[in-house]
């Protein structure tokens, strides 16, 4: 196979282009974490991000399994961050110097960086990143769009240099001076969105904020405005001023040695939100990279790089990172589907890191706050208002209330609101979900036991008066409550026979409430009341235990536990039959018997006999033998034999009992195949044997015999299959 040759130039026009974005969007995210009263280490801040900008975006394109992925501090991260350093700061002891309130913040990023590292190598180990996709996909679309907020209202903080950190503290924006330094960031971001919609997104963003720098400085140059003025009033991020020490003074251990951990400990919900939103994220932007470059990912590979390079960046001070999708489909979009984009842009960081940051000072807060305005207005643009027709009405609504929360309380409070919401609609749906399979009666559901054709008429005559409830799910009040309401539907219907048996399945169940067991005594007073037997199959260890502990299965006539449901229609049917003695009596019992019938005179009947001959068996006896040629049927005469199937690789496995009056070894016998399972005796009997040989004199010496035994096989197959339709119809319907 030929190997694919690499674009350079796209590779390294796309590596220059995301880097320049990487450095700026690093810098737009430092500063709404440093910012207001930390805006004085926004240095060091800005550092911080650019340390995890180029750790990770080295690491995760080198090492993961994703041939095109850019890594940087994420945007989702970034808003809890700044909720993290402004608690921080906020519980700080006023004798707190600003550089010890600095070096707490730095702590607990340090530390959200190691734990998080931790647990998605942990998860990308165990394989167990899959369990992350059980987070209800509402209570994302509320996270996220509370991120969305948290980050149109870090924009304006970056734009204003005003503390607004609850929604009381937008009303400051009213203030006609804070509201015209709004505009220009506001405008860029609108910008940001209609080119988005009008040129390819590839080039879109990166041009719109060349174009709207350069449209700010020639407006306010040309207004009279000095670049000195400009900084002096705030229009610019600069000038960047350090706090005495930097990032790179102290090691990770005299950082980590020097500090009191309580502050990290109490930070632990917003670190624990953190940990849950970065490995939701690297699996949602994962699978989406995998569709776009159209090749396949490990998505437990991508955990463990990410875990590595978040531990690496921990080490080095930075902040959470990983795969950014809006960056790396950049990449893709300009036909650079190689490693070198992310590198490049990691080492286009690194630059910016070591050559200083002083010239990024230059960068107006317009542009900055502008490009966070566009992330959180795209966040809530996706999560608030698309998911409006892509979702249930109920899982929406989560949306809407989470956000509401989060920005109204706080972020740990709207996501706890978010997840009890969806608990309680799950409840509440999962209750509406039918627990009942399906519902059968007698007359279209049996056991494997065949019997003859009499017993099976008249099983169908009684059949209404088993009632075959199939059980799935998960059992709770809510469900129970379901169960129980049909069943007393059913036993006060007076258009159906009256109810003797009910056959509750549960081998589909998978577990039940302890609450489920008061609608369970509901089933057995009713039962009482109205005289039918309740029996239970299919029960697991466990639901045993719970069913035995709440003393249901206890000493009561009118409850039975069957190992599964074929057992406990056997039993309902016997039960049957004894009660119908009268009716088998009037009638034939056996299939020879019935096949006598047929005849018209007892001169052909006996001329049948002779026909047949005469097989004695004893118990265990193997009547015929899977494999084999199949030169002969049975008529079964008296004991009872079990039809066994042995499959390739394994023990013999029964699947069907039957006694007198049944035929077996019809099927081979008329399709001239090989016996497709063996017949073995469980007791001493008696049967009929019709050869081929026997059956070929027949059709040539007395055919009439020959055409009355031929319309009762097709007799018996066509009831076989009436009943098998019929329950499949019940099944279905």
């Amino acid at each position: 196979m030929r190997k694919k040759t690499i674009d350079w130039l796209a590779v390294t026009y796309s590596g220059v282009l995301t880097g320049a974005l990487t450095i700026v969007a690093s810098v737009s995210l430092a500063a709404m974490i440093f910012t207001g009263g930390l805006a004085g280490h926004l240095t060091h801040g800005i550092n911080i991000a650019l340390i995890t900008a180029v750790v990770t975006g080295l690491i995760v394109p080198l090492a993961g399994s994703c041939a095109i992925s850019v890594s940087i501090p994420q945007d989702r991260i970034a808003p809890i961050l700044a909720i993290m350093a402004a608690s921080i700061a906020a519980a700080a002891p006023p004798s707190a110097s600003g550089d010890q309130v600095f070096l707490s913040i730095v702590i607990a990023i340090v530390a959200t960086s190691l734990i998080t590292g931790v647990v998605l190598l942990a998860l990308g180990i165990t394989r167990a990143g899959g369990l992350i996709r059980f987070m209800p996909y509402s209570v994302l679309g509320g996270i996220f769009a509370g991120a969305g907020w948290l980050l149109v209202v870090g924009g304006l903080r970056v734009i204003t240099g005003q503390e607004l950190n609850s929604l009381g503290d937008l009303t400051q924006l009213a203030d006609p001076d804070l509201l015209l330094r709004c505009l220009p960031g506001l405008t860029i971001a609108a910008a940001i969105i209609i080119a988005s919609r009008f040129f390819p997104s590839a080039i879109a963003l990166p041009l719109t904020l060349a174009a709207a720098g350069a449209l700010f400085f020639f407006v306010m140059l040309q207004n009279g405005e000095t670049m000195q003025t400009l900084e002096r009033d705030g229009w610019l991020l600069g000038p960047l001023q350090t706090s005495g020490f930097g990032i790179f003074d102290f090691t990770l251990p005299q950082l980590l040695g020097r500090h009191d951990w309580s502050v990290v400990l109490a930070q632990w919900a917003n670190i624990g939100t953190i940990v849950i939103i970065t490995a939701v994220s690297i699996i949602l932007t994962v699978s989406a990279l995998e569709m776009l470059s159209g090749r396949d990912i490990d998505m437990n590979h991508e955990l463990r790089v990410s875990g590595l390079a978040n531990l690496a960046a921990g080490l080095l001070g930075g902040m959470v990172g990983f795969h950014s999708l809006s960056f790396s489909s950049l990449a893709l979009k300009l036909g650079a589907q190689h490693r070198g984009v992310g590198v490049i842009a990691a080492i286009m960081a690194g630059a910016a890191l070591l050559l200083g940051i002083e010239h990024i000072g230059l960068l107006p807060r317009a542009l900055i706050g502008g490009l966070l305005l566009y992330i959180g207005f795209s966040f809530l643009a996706k999560w608030l208002i698309a998911s409006w027709g892509r979702l249930p009405r109920g899982d929406y609504l989560v949306i809407p209330l989470i956000l509401a929360v989060i920005a109204a309380v706080g972020f740990i409070e709207g996501l706890v609101a978010g997840l009890l919401a969806a608990l309680i609609q799950f409840v509440l749906n999962y209750s509406r979900t039918p627990v009942i399979r399906y519902a059968l009666s007698g007359d279209n559901a049996r056991s494997t036991v065949e019997r003859g054709l009499e017993d099976e008429r008249c099983l169908s005559e009684a059949g209404e008066r088993v009632y075959i409830l199939k059980l799935r799910g998960y059992l709770f009040f809510g469900t129970a409550a379901q169960l129980s309401s049909r069943l007393r539907c059913r036993a006060e219907d007076r258009s159906k026979t009256q109810l003797e048996f009910v056959l509750l399945d549960f081998e589909q169940v998978n577990g039940i409430d302890s609450s489920a067991a008061y609608e369970f005594n509901r089933m057995r007073l009713m039962a009482n009341q109205r005289d039918f037997v309740l029996a239970f199959s299919g029960l697991k260890a466990e639901l045993q235990h719970q069913l035995h502990a709440g003393e249901f299965l206890q000493n009561d006539p009118r409850i039975r536990e069957f190992v599964d449901l074929d057992r406990a229609l056997e039993w309902c049917e016997n039960q049957l039959l004894e009660k119908l003695q009268d009716c088998r009596d009037r009638v034939p019992a056996t299939a020879l018997q019935h096949l006598s019938r047929l005849f018209a005179d007892p001169v052909a009947a006996d001329q049948f006999l002779g026909y047949l001959s005469v097989l004695e068996f004893g118990e265990g006896d193997e009547l015929l033998k899977q494999g084999e040629p199949a030169g002969d049927l049975y008529f079964l005469e008296q004991g009872d034999v079990s039809v066994y199937l042995r499959p390739a690789a394994g023990e013999m496995v029964r699947i069907r009992r039957t006694g007198p009056g049944t035929v077996i070894g019809e099927l081979g016998f008329y399709l001239n195949t090989p016996r497709t399972a063996s017949v073995i005796a469980d007791g001493t009997g008696r049967a009929y044997r019709l050869t081929a040989d026997a059956l070929d004199r027949m059709e040539h010496s007395h055919p009439a015999l020959a055409a009355a035994l031929h319309r009762f096989m097709a007799d018996l197959l066509a009831e076989r299959l009436l009943r098998t339709t019929h329950t499949l119809e019940a099944v279905l319907g």
